[in-house]
């Protein structure tokens, strides 16, 4: 069977038989795996590539495994052409059953035969193995977005030599009842064949008739970066489809988009393309008028003027231009409606109209969301790419900056002066200025991009300020806002304006409950679940999904659904409006969010202390950014809640050792004014604690205060600085007493004392931690302490009462991280005795802690297993 299927690629990514039926492939992930392998057949394809086209930079600690699955299941399709090879995986197909290397080949051939007719048939074949954009719906998948373009790009080659070779077309014929003193003509950036014109006609009272206006031309549309894909992708659509909408953001760039692609297949369409601006029209019922105008089509007794004029009168004239319309059917011709968002419902009809009414209009539609109708086919215009020396961001920053070349670009951007002769050693000591420069200059550039989301007309308008300001201060400038005006390059409707204008012109078209659910979008700082923004508007939970995907459909909100649950986020254009104009930064929301953030990052951290822990690890991973958010504007307005979600994060900070909620605890207590002084011996500081029992701060805690201290030791023991790690920890053993929360320092001072060597210092720390931990039935502490005994007697060759502690595990389930440390333990006790077992019991310690991304287990075990190994390997020689 291997032998007859093909791997098709440039379309939906399918396998079919000899006969041309589809195998079905079981899932998007299989898919997905096909698409990387296939596009560098034969070629061996390292597993870590292939885990990053799956998973992205944050790959589960079962991602290996998993993989594996995967591609065992799509060998149940293909068989062995997955071939195992060192490291990875290969496709093993005769090049002639991949349409990659089918397509890839005749363009070659297409080239070396001399004669033009056998260079069009390869040619024709080529581009007839296309079914759509390279690889489909995963064309924007990071590992094949440089092959998707790169295909892309080919493609576009071989339309352009095609075109080069074909004949003239001959004159096509307008339907009846049509006439044209003048050739029907796009304007000017859509050049239809001179030799292309309608036969002249008599034309009745209420007939259409072809006007044969003047019109001004369009300027033709700025170079487009970074579209390529897009570009082929759309392409392919409008052959195939009669309604294509490209649906996006505002400013995303969907207008030049729709321009490009009509300037590059404006000579398929016998009467040329026709652009329809609806951003002017106010009216609804003038949508038909407006566009039988700009069709040229109008009705007897018509002045062939605006729109406007078309459409009004006693009762309008919706009506008679939808039959006047109808009479435009037949043409062979594109319509671009460009802004429907506004007029969605009349554009939709006219465009229904138009399709369904003969065979020859194509509407090409630009709206901010889909029209909604039957056969419509969208395409997401996304934001430029901003990652990478190669983004399309950067390079229409670029170019946008340095309009007349070199000379005109901004300090930081303008190429180095040539050294002169003579001044050689000069120029070699400014060379690492220059250098200088130049990397402050991109790394501007990265943040001006970054911060306006890759959005071309903000990118734009950022450009245009560059040559007026430093770029390190233009990049801050849109720290603080986002708000400046559109330069005088180009002009500008009202909605594109400002970047302010932009989002307004989508906002206003929301309905109160959904503007409502947009400003609590704005109040969360990253991506979000419908859960959590549906419980801080105080709505149903089933409510959430619906009017966040009502908004995702009008550009407003990104989804991810390759999150599970799927996760939804603001572009930071859109937040920013939020925030300033819809009030999601008022401290009244802001507040509501700290505090429910605070509860959700309890209710994880309750999870990261049972066999539910992978659980709350992923909650607690996802809450981070907004736990971030939350802290700072809590210290600003609300100290105390502060340090209690400093606190919620301890334990999730310190065993996965995130450096950010780590080094926040530092500087939480230095705003308190209680760190520590530098150079304090740690067993002096109850000398220094006297101030504690007078006055804590207003309204905070002790408890979560001295969890924050806890939490800042850990920060100084990850940067190597014991004494303050020691001195920290004591002040939060200090400011705890007797409460429960004491807990957490004296897990730090156990951990100090065994790393100084401190054995029996370290025995009484992790007892009193054990019997702190069992009297508030914290069985996670009690682990911790039971741990450090352990650990303390086997370092101390204390086996036989290491073995007793090892007994008195806690009664009820533990957390995979809690059965691990508990294993790494009994490790340390058996080393010397059972190495074996020791190595078992230290895999063991590894693998549950990367089942719960557990790095600080994961690491010790695995440094412990490692020296276990290289000792065994390389015994010392007996005395």
């Amino acid at each position: 069977m291997i032998g007859c299927v093909r791997v098709r690629l440039l379309g939906p990514v399918d396998v079919v038989d000899a006969a041309g039926t589809t195998i079905t492939i079981g899932s998007p992930t299989q898919r997905l795996l096909l698409a990387v392998l296939g596009s560098r057949v034969g070629d061996a394809v390292p597993q870590a590539r292939l885990v990053d086209a799956v998973w992205g930079e944050c790959p589960p600690p079962t991602a290996e495994a998993t993989l594996r699955s995967y591609v065992s299941r799509l060998r149940r399709v293909l068989g062995d052409a997955v071939a195992t090879c060192p490291g990875g995986w290969s496709l093993r197909l005769a090049p002639e059953q991949v349409d990659i290397v089918v397509f890839e080949r005749l363009l070659r051939l297409s080239h070396e035969v001399p004669e033009a007719a056998e260079q069009l048939v390869l040619l024709e074949d080529a581009l007839a193995l296309w079914r759509g954009p390279a690889f489909g719906e995963l064309t924007d998948n990071p590992t094949l977005r440089p092959a998707a373009v790169r295909l892309a790009e080919a493609r576009a080659a071989a339309r352009e030599s095609r075109a080069a070779l074909l004949p003239r077309r001959p004159v096509l014929s307008a339907p009846s009842g049509f006439s044209a003193p003048s050739p029907f003509s796009a304007p000017s950036a859509f050049p239809a064949p001179s030799a292309r014109s309608a036969p002249s006609s008599v034309s009745a009272k209420g007939s259409p008739t072809l006007l044969g206006r003047s019109r001004h031309g369009r300027p033709p549309a700025a170079a487009l970066l970074g579209r390529a894909a897009d570009l082929a992708a759309v392409s392919d659509l409008i052959g195939s489809a009669r309604i294509v909408t490209l649906f996006g953001p505002g400013g995303v760039g969907k207008t030049r988009l729709a321009l490009h692609l009509a300037d590059s297949i404006a000579g398929q369409f016998t009467h040329g393309v026709r652009l329809v601006e609806l951003a002017g029209v106010r009216d609804p019922a003038a949508v038909a008028a407006t566009v039988a105008d700009e069709f040229g089509v109008g009705c007897f007794g018509g002045s062939g003027g605006s729109g406007g004029s078309v459409g009004s009168g006693a009762g309008g004239m919706d009506g008679e231009a939808m039959a006047v319309l109808a009479g435009a059917t037949g043409l062979e011709a594109l319509l671009i409606l460009d802004g429907c968002e506004h007029v969605g419902g009349p554009a939709a009809a006219v465009a229904s109209a138009l399709v369904s009414g003969g065979p020859g209009v194509r509407v090409l539609a630009t709206s901010r969301e889909p029209l909604g109708l039957d056969g419509e086919h969208c395409w997401p215009v996304r934001p430029l790419r901003v990652d990478g020396p190669d983004a399309p961001a950067l390079a229409l920053f670029r170019a946008r900056a340095t309009p007349d070349g070199p000379a005109s670009a901004p300090a930081e951007l303008a190429p180095a002066e040539p050294v002169p002769a003579g001044a050689a050693s000069a120029g070699a000591a400014s060379a690492g200025v220059v250098a200088d420069s130049a990397a402050a200059g991109d790394a501007a550039v990265e943040r001006i991009v970054r911060r306006l989301d890759g959005l071309p007309l903000g990118i734009e308008m950022a450009a245009a300020r560059s040559g007026a300001m430093p770029l390190a201060e233009l990049a801050d400038s849109l720290d603080e806002h986002l708000d400046f005006r559109r330069g005088t390059r180009r002009a500008s409707t009202a909605r594109h304006g400002t970047l302010t204008d932009v989002v307004a012109w989508s906002v206003s078209m929301l309905d109160r409950p959904h503007r409502a659910m947009l400003r609590i979008m704005g109040a969360f700082a990253g991506p979000v679940v419908a859960m959590d923004v549906a419980a801080l508007a105080g709505l149903p939970q089933a409510t959430g999904p619906d009017m966040l995907d009502a908004l995702v459909a009008r550009s407003l909100v990104v989804a991810d659904p390759a999150h599970s649950p799927t996760r939804y986020s603001l572009l930071e254009t859109i937040r920013d409006y939020a925030r300033r104009e819809l009030g999601a930064a008022d401290d009244t929301l802001s507040a509501a969010h700290a505090r429910y953030v605070l509860g959700q990052l309890r209710v994880a951290d309750g999870l990261l202390r049972t066999p539910r822990e992978a659980q709350g690890q992923r909650r607690l991973a996802d809450l981070l950014i907004e736990s971030r958010a939350a802290r700072a504007w809590a210290l600003a307005n609300d100290p105390p809640l502060a340090v209690e979600i400093a606190a919620a994060v301890h334990v999730y900070a310190m065993s996965r050792l995130r450096i950010e909620p780590l080094s926040a605890a530092v500087e939480l207590i230095r705003a308190f004014g209680l760190h520590p002084p530098a150079g304090v011996e740690p067993h002096r500081l109850a000398d220094l604690v006297s101030d504690l029992s007078v006055a804590l701060p207003p309204g905070v805690s002790a408890g979560a205060l001295s969890i924050a201290l806890a939490t800042a030791a850990a920060w100084y023991v990850s940067a190597g600085d014991l004494e303050m790690a020691g001195a920290c920890a004591q002040r939060g053993r200090l400011v705890a007493g007797d409460a429960p929360e004491r807990r957490f320092s004296l897990e730090l001072l156990g951990d100090l004392a065994f790393y100084r060597g401190r054995i029996g210092e370290a025995v009484d720390h992790g007892w009193e931690l054990v019997a702190a931990a069992r009297s508030c039935g914290d069985r996670h502490a009690e682990v911790a302490g039971l741990r450090n005994v352990m650990l303390a007697h086997a370092h101390a060759g204390n086996l036989e009462a290491g073995r007793v502690v090892r007994t008195q595990t806690p009664p009820g389930p533990l957390a995979p991280s809690d059965i691990g440390w508990l294993a790494y333990g009994e490790a340390e006790l058996v080393v010397g005795r059972d190495p074996d077992r020791c190595l078992l019991l230290l895999d063991r310690a590894v693998s549950l802690a990367d089942s719960v991304d557990n790095c600080y287990l994961g690491g010790v075990a695995r440094f412990s297993a490692l020296s276990v190994r290289a000792r065994r390997s390389h015994p010392r020689p007996r005395p």
